[in-house]
């Protein structure tokens, strides 16, 4: 189970994350690679050209990029192009952010403009205006269809796992790294994250093993719930020092809760999406949803779109950004 099972196909910030009972990415047929038995590039000292093993074949950048353009998902791929410090000149929009571009890569945008594309598509002649010297669509859903209509445009990186959304968000900015020639770079930002988890796990021991749920209240008609500890929000709360329940684990490929049974998602910390206030008002009325000893006992915490999206689909810049926004609610609900 992968962020595309609890990210919905259009995860528009703005319009709420709809949930899916989707599984992973259906994996397209790879492009064909670089000719077996063909010369391998010789990287000059800057350390270019290179050759970028991922999923959909062998990927060589014949210098250092200067102008990437990144596509799919807002967040992720752009996360760890900013952090090596390079600013994309295209990448998607964020909606319902400020200026359709999320406060943590505001901040590193070194007084640049990047031109801001739609998020989840693939317009060729818009991306082929802004002349990239390299692509990043590790984070979009449809990269297997697409790649041949992108990599005619400059060399594409996509992923390492089987399927879209399946790599981690260190292993993304690995990857970034090493196709920027940033290795150090990006080293150096995921340390900086896996640093503020471990010492948040250091000060709070007590967390150790407890249990927790994550689950959308979009609807009492179908409620997707997190039941893969392997799935990225559950990776996130696990690096907090937290087990996904058992009950929900249980679940396995179903994936969701019947609002009759919403007591299978009481843990020792109940985290729910709302994606509107209609939405968290019916569900805090639904008799059963009100009786969760966790809910009862405040041991229950609500996120918006706006840190859904972090939890759901992280990159190196907006785990950090999310950590500083969903803590202090952890600690008050845990206290």
């Amino acid at each position: 189970m992968n962020r595309r099972s609890f990210l919905g196909a259009g995860a528009a910030v703005g319009a709420g994350l709809l949930l899916t009972a989707c599984g992973a990415a259906t994996e397209a047929a790879p492009p064909a690679a670089a000719p077996t038995g063909s010369a391998a590039p010789v990287a000059d000292a800057g350390g270019f050209p290179r050759t970028i093993a991922t999923k959909l074949g062998q990927i060589t950048i014949p210098k250092r990029p200067e102008r990437i353009v990144t596509v799919g998902f807002p967040t992720g791929t752009a996360d760890a192009a900013l952090a090596c410090g390079v600013v994309p000149v295209g990448m998607p929009k964020a909606a319902g952010h400020p200026g359709e571009i999320e406060p943590w890569v505001s901040s590193r945008l070194q007084g640049k403009t990047p031109t801001l594309i739609e998020a989840n598509t693939v317009d060729v002649e818009q991306i082929l205006a802004l002349k990239p010297d390299l692509i990043l669509a590790g984070m979009h859903r449809t990269i297997p269809d697409d790649f041949a209509k992108l990599s005619p445009i400059a060399p594409v990186i996509s992923y390492e796992g089987e399927a879209p959304f399946q790599d981690t968000w260190q292993q993304q900015t690995t990857l970034i790294g090493r196709a920027l020639g940033a290795e150090d770079k990006a080293a150096a930002a995921i340390k900086e994250v896996e640093d503020k988890f471990a010492k948040i796990r250091a000060d709070h021991p007590g967390w150790q093993g407890k249990t927790f749920t994550f689950t959308q209240g979009a609807t009492l008609a179908q409620i997707p719930t997190v039941t893969d500890p392997n799935e990225a929000s559950a990776r996130m709360f696990s690096s907090f020092g937290f087990e996904l329940s058992p009950k929900v684990r249980e679940l396995g490929a179903k994936r969701e809760v019947s609002a009759e049974r919403l007591d299978l998602i009481d843990a020792d910390l109940v985290v729910v999406f709302f994606p509107s206030p209609d939405a968290q008002k019916t569900f805090e009325g639904n008799t059963v949803f009100s009786k969760i000893p966790a809910v009862k006992e405040g041991r229950y915490v609500t996120v918006d779109a706006s840190l859904a999206f972090p939890l759901i689909a992280p990159g190196v810049l907006n785990v950090s950004w999310a950590i500083d926004q969903i803590l202090p609610k952890i600690e008050k609900a845990m206290a």
